[in-house]
């Protein structure tokens, strides 16, 4: 299948043979690494219901053969084979639900590899219109419903298929004209269970995307939890809670409307089937064409043509929501980065030197109005640029082009003369290191932020990227030192702090290509200097660009770009234009009181 673009909301398909065809031929292949626990369980399955479905004919056999001839010594046989028999039957019964279960649960671990992977491989252009609550609904609610189904699936349809066939085999040879009265009613129960399909799949649809936006405004919410309590808008937060959980409710409450007509009616049928086959019986022993045992060898094997019935009903509750929640985890797998690489892209194990030219650029985000346009500029390497401008120049935009967190409309942007296109995107962004306005800390100590720039890096390296930004000193009066924990988002720190941590992690990293995004404009003056200090360190020797608002931090810069709704109107060195008198001048006298 090709492609599919990315919406907040499952494209609503029609439930056709081709697309189920579609949807389940991908979902078979997670069985394929498991296939020993798989036949297993299916073995298992058979055998239950197999070793079931002799029970009732060694109960006949004993009434309608051997108590009439008085053959005590077969009749303990008998006994004795039904006890065995139920032992086999509670074994396998065993074995089916413990690896049973452990089939689902190593098929849902291996979804929820390949759909955090794939996550991982996407393009920012995903995440910018995407919820980060739908996406863990879809690894977490989602794939914890189609383990269950991957479980009980194969074993629910194959061991009721025996079941009913073998039930209804035995029953033929038993007396088939009441078996043939008895099976009247199955395909009013098939009629009935085909109404009511396209309604409890999309009902379960509705409440998949549901139980996402629940996500979504909980962990909104909950990671805005200090404005909403500084705001007090906890009255606000919790009345939007409520809407979505009142949706939540009532998509519930539709779906119970439809399940109960379904089971109730399936209910009503599966009786009409009983008071049937008790009536047939009686009128069957009074023209003396069924006996007593008959209709009670009968009455044991009903069960087994109705429990598979009642099971097969709750497998297609079960099989529609698993689908749904298949659809919602095959949706993402089915979109393409739309950052890719190329099949054979430049690749090495040396560093570039870190030369930029951009040529004639063009850029807009989903179609919209250009951010960038017909931009050209030159960086030589290892020298120090500043992009400056007022908000929503491209100044952003225009440095995250270069690690290909998007790529170019049109134009091209050359490294080292040669497009970034051809490089491989792991060799592109190991020589491009990043220090954003607002760095991004794990839930982890301060050691393993830092490691996050070079996993493999010694004890001494890390002290010594420490030190050379200005952190070391505050992390030795720390109780843990290296070892402390910084919080969710850094939480625990201050923001010179995590933004000297963040450095840390780039000096680790060692890359010859720097982009500073506005690093500085949300610390306070102290902050600011030791974090200053720390940049001029790492900018030795490195091609480094800097966005800033505040042009006291760009001044010393070797050249400066000033960007003004996308297009470069000035550019020069910081004597240069204020010489000009133009718009950097505007910019730098604004900040300059």
């Amino acid at each position: 299948m090709p492609p599919m673009r990315f919406s907040n909301d499952l494209v609503k398909k029609p439930l056709t043979f081709r697309y189920v065809r579609d949807v389940l031929r991908n979902f078979v292949h997670y069985y394929r690494p498991h296939l020993r626990l798989f036949w297993l369980s299916i073995f298992c399955a058979l055998a239950n219901a197999g070793l079931t479905t002799l029970v009732p004919l060694l109960v006949y056999a004993a009434f309608n053969k051997y108590l009439p001839a008085k053959d005590f010594t077969m009749l303990t046989w008998l006994i004795g084979g039904m006890l065995i028999l139920m032992f086999l039957i509670s074994l396998t019964m065993y074995i089916n639900v413990r690896y049973g279960h452990v089939l689902g649960v190593r098929m849902e671990a291996d979804m929820r590899r390949d759909l955090f992977s794939h996550l991982q491989k996407l393009s920012f252009s995903f995440f910018d219109k995407s919820k980060t609550g739908h996406l863990m609904s879809r690894i977490t609610n989602d794939l914890t419903m189609i383990s269950e189904l991957a479980h009980h699936g194969p074993e629910d349809i194959v061991s009721s298929i025996l079941l009913f066939c073998g039930g209804v085999a035995v029953m033929l040879y038993i007396n088939p004209l009441l078996t043939l009265i008895t099976m009247l009613p199955f395909p009013l129960v098939i009629f009935w269970a085909g109404l009511f399909q396209g309604r409890m799949r999309s009902g379960f649809r509705d409440a998949r995307k549901e139980v996402a936006e629940i996500n979504s405004q909980v962990e909104n919410s909950l990671q805005g939890i200090r404005e909403v309590k500084s705001f007090t808008n906890e009255r606000r937060e919790i009345g939007k809670f409520r809407h979505v959980n009142s949706r939540y409710r009532h998509i519930r409450e539709k779906i119970f409307f439809t399940l109960g007509l379904f089971h109730s009616g399936i209910h009503f049928f599966i009786h009409g089937y009983s008071l049937l086959f008790i009536g047939a019986g009686i009128i069957l022993v009074y023209y003396n064409r069924a006996t007593v045992v008959d209709v009670m060898t009968f009455f044991m094997y009903s069960k087994y043509i109705t429990m598979p019935v009642f099971r097969l009903v709750e497998f297609a509750e079960q099989f529609h929501m698993g689908l749904t929640a298949y659809e919602r985890f095959y949706e993402i797998l089915q979109i393409a980065p739309e950052v890719a690489e190329k099949t054979d892209p430049l690749s090495g194990n040396d560093p570039l030197k870190g030369e930029i030219e951009l040529d004639h650029i063009h850029f807009s985000y989903n179609d919209d109005e250009e951010v960038l346009k017909d931009l050209s500029l030159h960086i030589d390497a290892g020298k120090t640029i500043a992009l400056v401008g007022e908000s929503g120049a491209g100044k952003t935009t225009l440095a995250a082009l270069l690690p290909r967190f998007y790529d170019v409309c049109s134009g091209v942007i050359r490294i080292d003369g040669q497009d970034v296109r051809d490089y491989s995107l792991r060799y592109l962004r190991q020589n491009i290191g990043v220090v954003q306005q607002t760095p991004f800390l794990f839930d982890s100590t301060i050691r393993e932020n830092i490691l996050f720039g070079k996993m493999n890096a010694t004890e001494e390296e890390l002290i010594v990227a420490a030190k050379e930004a200005n952190i070391y000193d505050f992390i030795r009066t720390l109780p843990d030192g290296f070892d402390t924990l910084t919080g969710e988002h850094g939480v625990r720190l201050s923001g010179g702090q995590k933004q000297r941590i963040a450095i840390a992690r780039v000096f680790l990293k060692n890359p010859p290509i720097l982009i500073f995004d506005e690093a500085t404009s949300a610390l306070d003056n102290q902050s600011e200097a030791l974090v200053q200090q720390s940049m001029e360190k790492l900018c030795k020797g490195r091609t480094t660009i800097i966005i800033a608002h505040r042009l006291s931090t760009v001044k010393n810069a070797d050249y400066i770009y000033c960007l003004r709704g996308g297009e470069l109107v000035e550019h020069g060195s910081h004597a240069d234009l204020l010489a000009v008198n133009g718009y950097y001048k505007t910019l730098y006298e604004m900040h300059s009181f």
